[in-house]
Protein backbone atom coordinates (compact mmCIF):
# COMPACT_ATOMS: atom_id res chain seq x y z
CA UNK A 1 0.00 0.00 0.00
CA UNK A 2 2.80 2.57 0.77
CA UNK A 3 6.53 3.72 -0.46
CA UNK A 4 10.03 2.70 -1.61
CA UNK A 5 12.99 4.56 -0.11
CA UNK A 6 16.35 4.62 -1.44
CA UNK A 7 18.48 5.87 1.58
CA UNK A 8 22.66 5.81 1.62
CA UNK A 9 25.47 5.91 3.69
CA UNK A 10 26.32 10.01 4.29
CA UNK A 11 29.88 10.49 3.33
CA UNK A 12 30.61 14.07 2.83
CA UNK A 13 34.24 13.50 0.93
CA UNK A 14 34.82 12.86 -2.61
CA UNK A 15 30.80 11.63 -2.96
CA UNK A 16 28.01 12.95 -4.34
CA UNK A 17 24.59 12.04 -3.12
CA UNK A 18 21.54 12.22 -5.46
CA UNK A 19 18.01 11.55 -4.08
CA UNK A 20 14.34 10.20 -6.32
CA UNK A 21 11.45 10.81 -4.26
CA UNK A 22 8.30 9.90 -5.37
CA UNK A 23 4.60 9.40 -4.08
CA UNK A 24 0.94 9.08 -5.03
CA UNK A 25 -1.92 8.80 -3.55
CA UNK A 26 -4.18 7.15 -6.22
CA UNK A 27 -3.50 3.69 -7.35
CA UNK A 28 -4.17 1.28 -9.71
CA UNK A 29 -8.30 0.66 -10.45
CA UNK A 30 -9.76 -0.33 -7.41
CA UNK A 31 -7.05 0.57 -5.00
CA UNK A 32 -8.72 3.09 -2.47
CA UNK A 33 -7.33 6.57 -2.58
CA UNK A 34 -4.25 6.75 0.18
CA UNK A 35 -4.37 9.28 2.79
CA UNK A 36 -0.90 10.23 3.46
CA UNK A 37 1.03 8.84 0.57
CA UNK A 38 2.59 12.19 -0.87
CA UNK A 39 2.56 13.52 2.53
CA UNK A 40 4.68 10.62 3.64
CA UNK A 41 6.80 11.47 1.25
CA UNK A 42 7.64 14.84 1.37
CA UNK A 43 8.69 14.11 5.04
CA UNK A 44 11.07 11.31 3.70
CA UNK A 45 12.43 14.56 0.97
CA UNK A 46 12.86 17.03 4.13
CA UNK A 47 14.97 14.06 5.99
CA UNK A 48 16.95 13.46 2.89
CA UNK A 49 17.69 17.40 2.49
CA UNK A 50 18.12 18.28 6.11
CA UNK A 51 20.02 15.33 7.73
CA UNK A 52 21.10 13.21 4.72
CA UNK A 53 23.24 15.65 3.49
CA UNK A 54 21.07 15.35 -0.30
CA UNK A 55 21.17 19.03 -2.31
CA UNK A 56 17.89 20.47 -3.55
CA UNK A 57 19.88 20.21 -7.34
CA UNK A 58 20.21 16.98 -6.70
CA UNK A 59 17.08 16.21 -5.66
CA UNK A 60 13.66 14.79 -7.87
CA UNK A 61 10.49 14.81 -6.11
CA UNK A 62 7.56 13.31 -7.97
CA UNK A 63 4.05 13.62 -6.24
CA UNK A 64 1.16 12.27 -8.11
CA UNK A 65 2.80 11.41 -11.13
CA UNK A 66 3.15 8.71 -13.30
CA UNK A 67 5.56 6.01 -14.53
CA UNK A 68 6.23 8.02 -17.58
CA UNK A 69 7.78 10.75 -14.93
CA UNK A 70 9.48 8.39 -13.30
CA UNK A 71 11.02 7.16 -16.10
CA UNK A 72 12.09 10.38 -17.28
CA UNK A 73 13.89 11.76 -14.11
CA UNK A 74 15.50 8.06 -14.01
CA UNK A 75 17.16 8.82 -17.22
CA UNK A 76 17.99 12.66 -16.29
CA UNK A 77 19.82 11.70 -13.48
CA UNK A 78 22.19 9.54 -15.45
CA UNK A 79 24.15 12.25 -17.00
CA UNK A 80 24.64 13.84 -13.29
CA UNK A 81 25.61 11.12 -11.78
CA UNK A 82 28.16 9.75 -14.95
CA UNK A 83 29.84 13.60 -14.11
CA UNK A 84 30.29 12.91 -10.86
CA UNK A 85 31.86 9.57 -11.28
CA UNK A 86 34.39 11.31 -13.89
CA UNK A 87 35.53 13.94 -11.81
CA UNK A 88 36.33 11.23 -9.27
CA UNK A 89 34.09 11.23 -6.92
CA UNK A 90 31.48 8.70 -6.07
CA UNK A 91 27.57 8.35 -6.59
CA UNK A 92 25.31 7.35 -4.05
CA UNK A 93 21.56 6.90 -4.96
CA UNK A 94 18.70 7.63 -2.57
CA UNK A 95 14.92 6.31 -3.93
CA UNK A 96 11.77 6.64 -1.96
CA UNK A 97 8.47 5.54 -3.06
CA UNK A 98 5.31 5.88 -1.12
CA UNK A 99 1.83 4.73 -2.58
CA UNK A 100 0.56 1.67 -3.86
CA UNK A 101 1.84 -1.68 -5.08
CA UNK A 102 1.34 -5.72 -5.09
CA UNK A 103 3.05 -8.72 -5.83
CA UNK A 104 4.36 -7.08 -9.25
CA UNK A 105 4.57 -3.77 -9.65
CA UNK A 106 4.69 -0.53 -8.13
CA UNK A 107 1.06 1.47 -8.66
CA UNK A 108 1.86 4.96 -10.06
CA UNK A 109 -1.59 6.21 -10.40
CA UNK A 110 -3.40 4.05 -12.80
CA UNK A 111 0.36 3.09 -14.18
CA UNK A 112 2.69 0.40 -12.80
CA UNK A 113 6.48 -0.20 -12.54
CA UNK A 114 7.53 -3.82 -12.32
CA UNK A 115 9.88 -4.65 -9.22
CA UNK A 116 12.42 -5.98 -11.55
CA UNK A 117 11.73 -3.09 -14.18
CA UNK A 118 12.65 -0.67 -10.79
CA UNK A 119 15.47 -2.92 -9.76
CA UNK A 120 17.61 -2.79 -13.56
CA UNK A 121 16.30 1.44 -13.44
CA UNK A 122 18.52 1.49 -9.84
CA UNK A 123 21.09 -0.81 -11.45
CA UNK A 124 21.21 1.52 -14.65
CA UNK A 125 21.44 4.94 -12.42
CA UNK A 126 25.32 3.97 -12.94
CA UNK A 127 25.41 5.04 -8.51
CA UNK A 128 28.19 3.23 -6.82
CA UNK A 129 25.50 2.47 -3.90
CA UNK A 130 21.64 2.38 -4.65
CA UNK A 131 19.88 1.99 -0.92
CA UNK A 132 16.48 1.38 -1.17
CA UNK A 133 13.22 1.49 1.56
CA UNK A 134 10.42 0.49 -0.28
CA UNK A 135 6.96 0.94 2.22
CA UNK A 136 4.06 -0.68 -0.07
CA UNK A 137 1.56 -3.63 0.04
CA UNK A 138 3.49 -6.75 -1.16
CA UNK A 139 6.87 -5.15 -1.14
CA UNK A 140 8.85 -8.18 0.61
CA UNK A 141 8.31 -8.75 -3.21
CA UNK A 142 11.30 -7.18 -4.39
CA UNK A 143 13.53 -8.73 -2.27
CA UNK A 144 12.19 -11.83 -2.92
CA UNK A 145 12.58 -11.04 -6.63
CA UNK A 146 16.18 -9.45 -5.78
CA UNK A 147 18.08 -12.89 -4.67
CA UNK A 148 20.48 -11.23 -2.95
CA UNK A 149 21.61 -12.42 0.86
CA UNK A 150 21.50 -11.09 3.74
CA UNK A 151 24.89 -9.54 5.24
CA UNK A 152 27.07 -8.55 7.90
CA UNK A 153 26.61 -4.72 8.87
CA UNK A 154 29.27 -2.41 6.88
CA UNK A 155 29.98 1.52 7.51
CA UNK A 156 30.75 4.62 5.52
CA UNK A 157 32.95 6.98 7.66
CA UNK A 158 31.72 10.22 7.31
CA UNK A 159 35.05 12.07 6.49
CA UNK A 160 36.32 8.95 4.33
CA UNK A 161 35.39 8.14 0.82
CA UNK A 162 33.28 5.24 0.43
CA UNK A 163 34.80 1.60 -0.45
CA UNK A 164 31.60 -0.05 -1.37
CA UNK A 165 29.62 -0.99 -4.33
CA UNK A 166 26.40 -2.46 -5.17
CA UNK A 167 22.40 -1.80 -3.87
CA UNK A 168 20.76 -2.12 -0.20
CA UNK A 169 16.74 -2.90 -0.07
CA UNK A 170 14.70 -2.90 2.89
CA UNK A 171 10.54 -2.93 2.48
CA UNK A 172 8.23 -2.22 4.54
CA UNK A 173 6.25 -5.46 4.42
CA UNK A 174 6.59 -9.27 3.36
CA UNK A 175 5.05 -10.73 -0.28
CA UNK A 176 1.77 -11.19 1.19
CA UNK A 177 1.41 -8.58 3.63
CA UNK A 178 -0.28 -5.09 3.49
CA UNK A 179 1.36 -1.92 4.89
CA UNK A 180 -0.72 -0.01 6.58
CA UNK A 181 -1.97 3.86 7.29
CA UNK A 182 -3.03 4.90 10.55
CA UNK A 183 -5.02 7.97 11.15
CA UNK A 184 -3.46 8.54 14.80
CA UNK A 185 -0.14 8.89 13.34
CA UNK A 186 -0.97 10.42 10.30
CA UNK A 187 0.67 8.29 8.38
CA UNK A 188 2.03 4.65 7.02
CA UNK A 189 3.51 3.17 9.86
CA UNK A 190 6.85 2.20 8.22
CA UNK A 191 7.38 5.24 7.02
CA UNK A 192 6.49 7.64 10.38
CA UNK A 193 8.78 5.23 12.17
CA UNK A 194 11.44 5.27 9.48
CA UNK A 195 11.70 9.34 9.44
CA UNK A 196 11.71 9.14 13.11
CA UNK A 197 14.22 6.91 13.87
CA UNK A 198 16.47 8.40 10.85
CA UNK A 199 15.94 11.97 12.63
CA UNK A 200 16.86 10.68 15.97
CA UNK A 201 14.76 8.32 17.73
CA UNK A 202 16.74 5.38 16.09
CA UNK A 203 20.10 6.67 17.60
CA UNK A 204 21.01 3.79 20.12
CA UNK A 205 24.23 4.40 20.99
CA UNK A 206 23.61 8.63 21.21
CA UNK A 207 26.95 9.17 18.96
CA UNK A 208 24.37 11.43 16.68
CA UNK A 209 24.25 9.17 13.98
CA UNK A 210 22.23 6.87 12.61
CA UNK A 211 22.81 3.71 10.83
CA UNK A 212 21.62 1.22 8.71
CA UNK A 213 21.33 -1.36 11.57
CA UNK A 214 20.23 0.95 13.89
CA UNK A 215 17.20 2.32 11.39
CA UNK A 216 16.15 -1.17 10.37
CA UNK A 217 16.08 -2.59 13.85
CA UNK A 218 14.01 0.66 15.11
CA UNK A 219 11.46 0.32 12.10
CA UNK A 220 10.98 -3.35 12.28
CA UNK A 221 10.54 -3.19 15.75
CA UNK A 222 7.96 -0.05 15.75
CA UNK A 223 5.90 -1.45 12.80
CA UNK A 224 5.57 -4.69 14.22
CA UNK A 225 4.63 -4.09 17.64
CA UNK A 226 2.43 -0.66 16.13
CA UNK A 227 0.78 -3.12 13.84
CA UNK A 228 0.47 -6.38 15.62
CA UNK A 229 -3.47 -5.47 17.03
CA UNK A 230 -4.75 -4.18 13.69
CA UNK A 231 -7.50 -5.40 11.58
CA UNK A 232 -4.97 -5.61 8.19
CA UNK A 233 -2.93 -8.12 10.43
CA UNK A 234 1.28 -7.70 11.35
CA UNK A 235 3.15 -6.16 8.61
CA UNK A 236 6.99 -7.47 9.00
CA UNK A 237 9.91 -4.91 7.07
CA UNK A 238 12.46 -7.07 5.04
CA UNK A 239 16.09 -6.79 4.20
CA UNK A 240 18.16 -7.81 1.35
CA UNK A 241 21.90 -6.75 1.19
CA UNK A 242 23.86 -6.92 -2.32
CA UNK A 243 26.56 -4.77 -1.07
CA UNK A 244 30.28 -5.30 -0.57
CA UNK A 245 31.84 -2.83 1.87
CA UNK A 246 33.50 -2.95 5.65
CA UNK A 247 31.29 -1.63 8.46
CA UNK A 248 28.24 0.27 9.02
CA UNK A 249 26.31 2.81 6.81
CA UNK A 250 25.51 5.79 7.94
CA UNK A 251 21.92 7.25 6.68
CA UNK A 252 22.30 10.71 8.82
CA UNK A 253 23.89 12.83 11.26
CA UNK A 254 21.95 14.62 13.52
CA UNK A 255 24.84 17.54 13.95
CA UNK A 256 24.11 18.74 10.54
CA UNK A 257 25.13 22.48 10.14
CA UNK A 258 21.60 23.50 9.33
CA UNK A 259 19.67 22.00 11.83
CA UNK A 260 19.36 22.06 15.97
CA UNK A 261 18.41 19.00 18.72
CA UNK A 262 15.46 18.89 20.33
CA UNK A 263 16.24 16.34 23.52
CA UNK A 264 13.54 14.69 25.34
CA UNK A 265 14.88 14.12 28.70
CA UNK A 266 14.31 10.56 30.31
CA UNK A 267 13.32 12.11 33.11
CA UNK A 268 10.20 13.12 31.39
CA UNK A 269 8.82 9.83 30.21
CA UNK A 270 6.13 9.71 28.52
CA UNK A 271 4.91 9.53 24.56
CA UNK A 272 4.85 12.93 22.24
CA UNK A 273 3.33 14.69 19.73
CA UNK A 274 6.01 16.92 17.66
CA UNK A 275 4.29 19.33 15.70
CA UNK A 276 5.56 21.89 13.18
CA UNK A 277 4.16 25.61 13.32
CA UNK A 278 5.69 27.26 10.75
CA UNK A 279 4.73 24.28 8.05
CA UNK A 280 1.86 23.02 9.63
CA UNK A 281 3.31 20.11 9.30
CA UNK A 282 3.41 16.88 12.00
CA UNK A 283 6.54 16.11 12.53
CA UNK A 284 7.08 12.96 14.60
CA UNK A 285 5.73 10.95 17.43
CA UNK A 286 8.72 10.46 20.39
CA UNK A 287 8.19 7.90 22.87
CA UNK A 288 10.69 8.68 26.19
CA UNK A 289 11.18 5.78 28.58
CA UNK A 290 14.74 5.13 29.87
CA UNK A 291 16.76 7.44 27.76
CA UNK A 292 16.73 10.52 26.45
CA UNK A 293 15.80 11.13 23.01
CA UNK A 294 17.18 13.72 20.77
CA UNK A 295 15.92 15.08 17.83
CA UNK A 296 16.83 16.60 14.72
CA UNK A 297 14.94 19.33 13.27
CA UNK A 298 15.00 22.17 10.98
CA UNK A 299 15.24 25.82 12.62
CA UNK A 300 12.02 26.96 13.47
CA UNK A 301 8.81 26.75 16.06
CA UNK A 302 7.52 23.20 17.20
CA UNK A 303 4.88 22.46 19.51
CA UNK A 304 5.19 19.09 21.43
CA UNK A 305 2.55 17.57 22.79
CA UNK A 306 1.83 14.77 25.57
CA UNK A 307 -1.92 12.97 25.14
CA UNK A 308 -2.63 12.89 29.38
CA UNK A 309 -6.09 11.04 30.02
CA UNK A 310 -7.73 14.47 31.27
CA UNK A 311 -5.52 17.06 29.24
CA UNK A 312 -3.04 17.73 26.93
CA UNK A 313 0.64 18.88 27.97
CA UNK A 314 1.69 21.55 25.87
CA UNK A 315 5.26 22.85 25.63
CA UNK A 316 6.23 25.42 22.06
CA UNK A 317 9.78 25.81 21.68
CA UNK A 318 11.98 27.88 19.10
CA UNK A 319 14.74 26.45 17.50
CA UNK A 320 17.73 27.71 16.05
CA UNK A 321 20.46 26.23 13.88
CA UNK A 322 23.07 24.54 15.87
CA UNK A 323 20.84 24.71 18.90
CA UNK A 324 20.19 22.58 21.50
CA UNK A 325 16.70 22.55 23.23
CA UNK A 326 16.27 20.41 26.05
CA UNK A 327 11.64 20.30 27.12
CA UNK A 328 11.64 18.90 30.75
CA UNK A 329 8.92 18.99 31.87
CA UNK A 330 8.83 22.72 33.55
CA UNK A 331 8.45 23.81 30.06
CA UNK A 332 4.52 22.24 29.56
CA UNK A 333 1.84 23.88 30.51
CA UNK A 334 -2.16 22.52 30.65
CA UNK A 335 -4.19 22.67 27.43
CA UNK A 336 -7.42 21.53 26.56
CA UNK A 337 -7.91 18.51 23.44
CA UNK A 338 -9.60 21.17 21.72
CA UNK A 339 -5.95 22.48 21.20
CA UNK A 340 -4.21 19.27 19.93
CA UNK A 341 -2.89 21.04 17.25
CA UNK A 342 -1.21 17.80 15.75
CA UNK A 343 -3.74 16.13 15.89
CA UNK A 344 -5.85 18.75 13.82
CA UNK A 345 -3.52 18.72 11.39
CA UNK A 346 -4.15 15.11 10.97
CA UNK A 347 -7.62 15.75 10.33
CA UNK A 348 -7.25 18.33 8.26
CA UNK A 349 -5.02 15.80 5.88
CA UNK A 350 -8.11 13.41 5.77
CA UNK A 351 -10.72 16.22 5.53
CA UNK A 352 -8.46 17.07 2.34
CA UNK A 353 -8.23 13.62 0.42
CA UNK A 354 -11.89 13.18 1.81
CA UNK A 355 -12.55 16.05 -0.49
CA UNK A 356 -14.59 15.20 -3.89
CA UNK A 357 -13.06 15.14 -7.27
CA UNK A 358 -13.55 17.22 -9.91
CA UNK A 359 -14.65 15.99 -13.62
CA UNK A 360 -15.29 18.65 -16.29
CA UNK A 361 -17.00 16.66 -19.55
CA UNK A 362 -17.90 18.25 -22.91
CA UNK A 363 -21.53 16.89 -23.81
CA UNK A 364 -22.44 16.10 -27.38
CA UNK A 365 -25.76 14.96 -28.42
CA UNK A 366 -29.10 14.94 -29.06
CA UNK A 367 -32.66 15.63 -27.43
CA UNK A 368 -35.80 14.52 -28.58
CA UNK A 369 -39.59 13.97 -26.73
CA UNK A 370 -40.51 10.02 -26.41
CA UNK A 371 -43.74 10.20 -28.61
CA UNK A 372 -43.46 10.12 -32.06
CA UNK A 373 -46.56 12.36 -32.72
CA UNK A 374 -45.51 14.92 -30.91
CA UNK A 375 -42.09 14.79 -32.56
CA UNK A 376 -43.65 15.10 -35.59
CA UNK A 377 -46.73 17.83 -34.85
CA UNK A 378 -44.84 19.75 -32.31
CA UNK A 379 -41.30 18.93 -31.33
CA UNK A 380 -38.66 17.35 -33.77
CA UNK A 381 -35.35 15.94 -32.49
CA UNK A 382 -32.84 18.45 -32.43
CA UNK A 383 -28.80 18.26 -31.86
CA UNK A 384 -27.45 19.17 -28.39
CA UNK A 385 -23.87 20.46 -26.63
CA UNK A 386 -23.26 21.52 -23.50
CA UNK A 387 -20.81 21.17 -20.50
CA UNK A 388 -21.16 19.10 -17.36
CA UNK A 389 -18.93 19.23 -13.78
CA UNK A 390 -19.32 15.94 -11.49
CA UNK A 391 -17.84 15.72 -8.45
CA UNK A 392 -17.35 12.87 -7.14
CA UNK A 393 -16.55 11.34 -3.18
CA UNK A 394 -14.87 8.38 -2.13
CA UNK A 395 -17.75 6.31 -1.88
CA UNK A 396 -19.04 6.50 -4.40
CA UNK A 397 -21.68 9.64 -4.09
CA UNK A 398 -21.96 11.78 -6.50
CA UNK A 399 -23.31 15.64 -7.31
CA UNK A 400 -23.33 17.50 -11.49
CA UNK A 401 -24.67 20.43 -12.51
CA UNK A 402 -24.61 20.76 -16.26
CA UNK A 403 -25.88 22.84 -19.36
CA UNK A 404 -27.22 21.78 -22.51
CA UNK A 405 -28.36 23.69 -25.65
CA UNK A 406 -29.85 22.99 -28.87
CA UNK A 407 -31.21 24.09 -32.16
CA UNK A 408 -32.24 22.69 -35.17
CA UNK A 409 -34.68 22.85 -37.86
CA UNK A 410 -37.64 20.49 -38.86
CA UNK A 411 -40.95 20.15 -40.68
CA UNK A 412 -44.12 19.32 -38.53
CA UNK A 413 -47.37 17.36 -40.09
CA UNK A 414 -50.44 19.40 -38.92
CA UNK A 415 -53.63 18.59 -39.21
CA UNK A 416 -55.75 20.40 -41.97
CA UNK A 417 -52.79 21.03 -43.99
CA UNK A 418 -51.79 19.25 -46.94
CA UNK A 419 -48.37 20.06 -46.66
CA UNK A 420 -45.50 20.06 -43.40
CA UNK A 421 -44.76 23.14 -42.27
CA UNK A 422 -41.26 24.18 -41.44
CA UNK A 423 -39.92 25.20 -37.68
CA UNK A 424 -36.82 26.05 -35.87
CA UNK A 425 -36.39 24.98 -32.77
CA UNK A 426 -33.91 26.26 -29.83
CA UNK A 427 -33.78 24.74 -26.82
CA UNK A 428 -31.46 24.85 -23.37
CA UNK A 429 -31.12 23.23 -20.03
CA UNK A 430 -29.70 23.74 -16.75
CA UNK A 431 -29.26 20.93 -14.80
CA UNK A 432 -28.56 18.93 -11.44
CA UNK A 433 -28.16 15.85 -10.17
CA UNK A 434 -27.63 13.36 -7.36
CA UNK A 435 -26.67 9.58 -7.20
CA UNK A 436 -23.82 6.74 -6.81
CA UNK A 437 -21.52 5.20 -8.99
CA UNK A 438 -19.76 1.94 -8.94
CA UNK A 439 -15.81 1.60 -7.64
CA UNK A 440 -13.60 2.71 -9.47
CA UNK A 441 -12.38 0.03 -12.37
CA UNK A 442 -11.94 0.73 -15.85
CA UNK A 443 -15.53 0.71 -16.69
CA UNK A 444 -17.87 2.83 -14.51
CA UNK A 445 -21.17 3.56 -14.34
CA UNK A 446 -23.64 5.66 -12.40
CA UNK A 447 -26.83 6.46 -11.81
CA UNK A 448 -29.43 8.99 -10.01
CA UNK A 449 -32.13 11.51 -10.34
CA UNK A 450 -31.80 14.51 -11.68
CA UNK A 451 -33.86 18.04 -12.24
CA UNK A 452 -33.86 20.31 -15.58
CA UNK A 453 -34.50 23.79 -15.64
CA UNK A 454 -36.18 23.89 -18.85
CA UNK A 455 -36.49 26.56 -21.47
CA UNK A 456 -37.88 25.98 -25.21
CA UNK A 457 -39.08 28.09 -28.06
CA UNK A 458 -40.22 27.02 -31.71
CA UNK A 459 -39.84 29.52 -34.66
CA UNK A 460 -42.27 29.37 -37.87
CA UNK A 461 -39.83 31.66 -40.57
CA UNK A 462 -42.56 30.80 -43.22
CA UNK A 463 -45.68 30.67 -41.71
CA UNK A 464 -46.44 34.38 -40.09
CA UNK A 465 -46.89 32.90 -37.00
CA UNK A 466 -45.47 34.73 -33.88
CA UNK A 467 -42.52 32.87 -32.15
CA UNK A 468 -43.96 30.26 -29.21
CA UNK A 469 -41.80 29.95 -25.34
CA UNK A 470 -42.18 27.61 -22.93
CA UNK A 471 -40.14 27.58 -19.31
CA UNK A 472 -40.51 25.31 -17.15
CA UNK A 473 -38.94 22.52 -14.70
CA UNK A 474 -38.88 19.00 -15.76
CA UNK A 475 -38.03 16.09 -13.03
CA UNK A 476 -35.74 13.10 -14.00
CA UNK A 477 -33.60 10.35 -13.59
CA UNK A 478 -30.25 9.62 -15.50
CA UNK A 479 -27.30 7.52 -15.83
CA UNK A 480 -24.41 6.73 -17.84
CA UNK A 481 -21.91 4.40 -18.30
CA UNK A 482 -18.43 4.59 -19.26
CA UNK A 483 -14.48 3.99 -19.70
CA UNK A 484 -12.12 5.71 -17.29
CA UNK A 485 -8.98 4.43 -17.96
CA UNK A 486 -7.48 7.46 -15.66
CA UNK A 487 -8.19 10.27 -15.50
CA UNK A 488 -9.40 10.78 -19.27
CA UNK A 489 -13.19 9.58 -19.12
CA UNK A 490 -15.94 8.81 -21.82
CA UNK A 491 -19.26 8.25 -20.89
CA UNK A 492 -22.42 7.25 -22.86
CA UNK A 493 -24.83 9.26 -20.79
CA UNK A 494 -29.26 9.26 -21.09
CA UNK A 495 -31.44 11.46 -19.00
CA UNK A 496 -35.22 10.68 -19.22
CA UNK A 497 -37.46 13.38 -17.97
CA UNK A 498 -41.14 14.48 -17.72
CA UNK A 499 -41.81 18.05 -18.73
CA UNK A 500 -45.09 19.45 -17.36
CA UNK A 501 -47.21 22.32 -19.14
CA UNK A 502 -50.83 23.56 -19.14
CA UNK A 503 -52.67 23.96 -22.29
CA UNK A 504 -56.17 25.98 -22.24
CA UNK A 505 -56.38 25.50 -18.88
CA UNK A 506 -55.64 21.73 -18.55
CA UNK A 507 -52.36 20.33 -17.15
CA UNK A 508 -50.49 18.08 -19.21
CA UNK A 509 -46.96 16.59 -19.64
CA UNK A 510 -44.75 14.34 -22.55
CA UNK A 511 -41.61 12.71 -22.22
CA UNK A 512 -38.01 13.79 -23.32
CA UNK A 513 -34.88 12.24 -23.52
CA UNK A 514 -30.89 13.39 -23.65
CA UNK A 515 -28.68 11.28 -24.97
CA UNK A 516 -25.19 12.60 -24.95
CA UNK A 517 -21.33 11.30 -25.55
CA UNK A 518 -19.67 13.10 -22.88
CA UNK A 519 -15.36 13.41 -22.92
CA UNK A 520 -14.46 14.65 -19.75
CA UNK A 521 -11.08 14.99 -17.66
CA UNK A 522 -10.81 14.49 -14.01
CA UNK A 523 -8.45 16.92 -11.82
Amino acid sequence: MIPLVLLGAVAFADVQRFAVVVGNDEGALGDARLYFAEQDARKMQGVLSELGGVSLMNTRALYGKSRADLMKVMSELRGPIASARQNGNQAVLYFFYSGHADDTALHLGRTTVGWDELTSLLDLSGADVRVAFVDACQSGSMTRRKGGKPAPSFVFDLQERLDARGSVIVTSSGTDEASQESDEIGGSYFTHYLASGLSGNADDDEDGRVTLTEAYRYVYHETVLRTSASRSGTQHPTQDWDLSANGEVVLTELGRANTGTLTLPATNPGTFAIFDLDRRMYVSQVEVQSADRRIALRPGRYLVQERLPSHLAVAEVQLAAKAAVTVDASRFKSGEYEQDVAKGSIDATIRAAKRPKLALHLLVGARGFSDPEIQAGYFPTTGALGLEGRFGWRDGKYLSADFLAGSGTGQLSIDGLGYPVPVDLDSATFGAGAGWRTPEFVVQAGGGLHLEAFWLRRRFPDAGVSDQELFTVAPGLAGWVGLHPGQFEIDLQLRVHYLPYVVDGRDDGMGFSELALAFGYRF
